[in-house]
């Protein structure tokens, strides 16, 4: 059982999981928000509802980390484990830890579980979700596929991701998209702090063969991107911010999101040394979770106002 446990949690990657999962928490927030308040078009729903749409996620991001982790292999086996949200040597499927059994289980477990909880919330919900898991698990991951290990489609797999996740955060109380600005900013955002990461494995990935934006454009070049995006952030960040028809939580993410992606592409120039970018993953993971806290608080606050 111990055993279990241990590659449960090791799979699930608790930190990326909170920094994915930030967009559906903001979200369903706003979209609790605005249902209440009748600015958006609201589908039945009730607290169970809520908490189906949480697990349903937690299902589909084992599935997605699951099979991310069973075809890294061979970079995680040759990586040094540093400067990573985790040690991926020490992922089940590197070392050796995950029989036939344990593999049938979690990807079976993991995929029916996140199709029943989505479909117990709405249908409109359970399209998005599976869509997510689609676009971010079996596109990005996959053999057959393997976006992750292309040049450009790497980055825009994540920063799509990003926005989809967001839309199907709203789906759980309403039949209404986020509106433009928020999407738009958060594609910019994710692209921006997804690019670093693509750059700190660069070494790693080309040994074993995969032809990413940091294999493929270099380290440095995959840097130099962030800056582009982070000038958009800013734009986007402060279109937001004067928009007074926006929510008032995406205009306060957004807002601060200026002040983040400047900081975290200013820090990521600073912490720079060739082949690593030094960066402690709780840099990234404490902001994200008190941002999540705070907009998950704000949730169960509309839920049950």
């Amino acid at each position: 059982m111990r055993s279990f446990f241990s590659k449960f949690i090791r799979l699930l990657r608790v930190k990326t999981m909170v920094i994915y999962l930030f967009p559906l928490v903001l979200a369903l927030s706003v979209g609790l928000e605005q249902t209440r308040d009748g600015t958006a078009t609201i589908v039945p729903y009730s607290w169970l509802d809520v908490l189906f749409g949480y697990l349903a996620f937690l299902c589909g991001w084992l599935f997605i980390s699951t099979l991310n982790f069973y075809v890294d292999v061979p970079s995680d086996r040759l990586h040094d484990g540093l400067y990573k949200d985790t040690d991926v040597t020490r992922q089940p499927f590197a070392t050796g830890e995950m029989s036939t059994a344990d593999t049938i289980f979690f990807f079976l477990f993991s995929l029916v579980g996140c199709v029943v909880f989505s479909l117990l919330v709405n249908l409109r919900f359970t399209m998005f979700m599976l869509a997510v898991v689609f676009l971010i698990g079996v596109l990005y991951s996959h053999p057959s596929f393997r976006f992750k290990a292309k040049p450009v489609l790497d980055v825009l797999t994540n920063a799509t991701g990003a926005v989809l996740i967001l839309i199907t955060g709203m789906s759980i109380v309403s039949s209404d998209f986020p509106p433009a600005i928020p999407m738009i900013f958060g594609w910019f955002f994710a692209a921006t702090l997804y690019m670093p990461s693509v750059a700190n494995d660069a070494p790693f990935d080309a040994a074993a063969g995969f032809r990413t934006s940091g294999v493929v454009f270099g380290q440095r070049r995959l840097l130099l991107a962030t800056i582009p995006t982070t000038i958009i952030c800013v734009g986007v960040g402060i279109w937001a911010v004067l928009t007074p028809s926006l929510s008032w939580q995406y205009r306060l993410f957004d807002g601060l999101g200026i002040f983040a992606a400047v900081g975290f592409t200013a820090l990521m120039f600073y912490l720079w040394h060739p082949p690593h970018i030094e960066l402690n993953a709780l840099i990234l993971v404490v902001p994200v979770t008190v941002g999540l806290l705070f907009y998950f608080s704000m949730g169960i606050y509309y839920l049950v106002a």
